[in-house]
């Protein structure tokens, strides 16, 4: 068996950057190969993008942090945040360390790239890609910039047959057509080369815990058909459930692993959504005792995500290891069957009941890493209720 590791958002920005990784440094280095996605360009020359939301530059020093890691993806709604030249910097940055970046490039077709291991005589390829990002931090061809996967909103109304101004509906998204066929041609070649494919998505909503949206639930099951034998999300800095498609795993939302925020000057739109009175509310805002994390105290719960692929390059069992951040920004690794590792287990299974996945939580599962026991996912023996959702995908695409 090969065992694959995956965690969500990583930043790294402390005055002793190993410090960040302290408690699980022999947790991350069980794995066989470990992939992360780094939410920010690390550089001393920064030059602002006119259309980045809070702009999230780290100092460089930080990077040998990264050491552990196989693979970052880079596609993501901040990477662009110090112009073109910091995002390529910090791929160069990323190889310096022994990792791999993925999902940026000097043009679209760099950033379409996979980056592939080798572990066991089998070669994994991972493709990342952003659906939640500024404008103009798409890659283009002769142009820099991150892989792109969007979709496009569309407003419907709440009651058919009647106008009702000032009465909120819902919002379906539609698939992008360029980029959900470039996606498809994508994992396709890599399906050619690879034994394993894993599609990285930058998704989601933040600011509201469980749910899933359509461009997700339909984007995860449309890579899978096409290809894809593991899919992993991050963005929401919130974890989210976990399913299996078929006999591939999907992890909607892997949170953060470690994320700080130092003092950033926020914009007036943040300040705007700041409502101290109500800590239960999920924008971000100051949190007083934790300087590096001005978000809800559910995103101080986090996991390690682990796929265990036998000799044949099939996923054979997938699961994760709970964590949780304390206010110093320094992520833990918890036993599955501990009061810490508790509390993470039925937030993910309650996630699974919100989305409606057909999944089955089992604690005190093997592999255990580090020493500590795991969760494994399971699929239900009744599919989910949306099965369907990804042949709608695909067609909407050919269409």
């Amino acid at each position: 068996m090969t065992l694959l590791a995956f965690v969500g958002d990583v930043l790294v920005d402390r005055d002793e950057p190993d410090s960040a990784f302290a408690d699980v440094a022999d947790v991350l280095a069980v794995p066989d190969v470990l992939f992360g996605n780094l939410e920010a360009p690390y550089t001393g020359r920064p030059h602002l993008s006119p259309t980045a939301g809070i702009p999230l530059t780290p100092d460089p020093a930080n990077v040998h942090a990264l050491r552990r890691f196989d693979v970052l993806a880079l596609a993501n709604n901040h990477i662009v945040d110090a112009g073109h030249a910091a995002m390529l910097e910090t791929a160069d940055r990323v190889r310096a360390v022994g990792a791999i970046p993925v999902g940026v490039g000097s043009d679209i077709a760099e950033a379409r790239r996979p980056a592939v291991v080798e572990r066991d005589g089998l070669r994994f390829a991972f493709l990342a890609y952003a659906s939640v990002f500024p404008f103009g931090y798409e890659a283009r061809e002769g142009w820099p910039g991150l892989a792109p996967l969007r979709a496009i909103n569309r407003h419907v109304e709440s009651l058919p047959n009647y106008w009702v101004p000032g009465v909120l509906g819902r919002i379906e998204s539609h698939p992008h057509r360029e980029d959900h066929e470039a996606l498809a041609a994508d994992l396709r070649a890599a399906r050619e080369s690879a034994d394993i494919v894993v599609a990285s998505f930058h998704w989601g909503d933040f600011r509201e815990p469980f749910t899933l949206s359509d461009h997700e639930r339909r984007t995860a099951r449309f890579a899978v058909d096409h290809g894809a034998d593991i899919v992993v999300g991050h963005h929401h800095h919130i974890l989210r459930g976990v399913e299996w498609y078929g006999d591939r795993p999907i992890f909607y939302g892997l949170g953060h692993f470690v994320f700080d925020i130092r003092g950033p000057a926020w914009p007036d739109w943040v300040a705007a959504d700041a409502r101290p009175d109500q800590p239960e509310t999920y924008d971000l805002y100051e949190r007083p005792g934790w300087p590096l994390l001005p978000m809800h105290p559910d995103a101080r719960m986090t996991m390690l995500a682990w796929v265990e692929v036998d000799d044949e390059g099939r996923p054979a069992a997938a699961g994760f290891l709970p964590c949780t951040l304390t206010a110093d920004g320094v992520v833990h690794a918890h036993d599955a069957g501990s009061e810490e590792g508790q509390q993470v287990v039925e937030y993910i299974r309650r996630g699974c009941e919100v989305a409606g996945l057909a999944s089955v939580l089992t604690v005190g599962a093997e592999p255990a890493i580090g020493g500590l026991a795991t969760v494994r996912v399971d699929r239900q023996q009744t599919p989910p209720h949306d099965a369907g959702a990804s042949r709608t995908a695909v067609a909407e695409v050919r269409d």
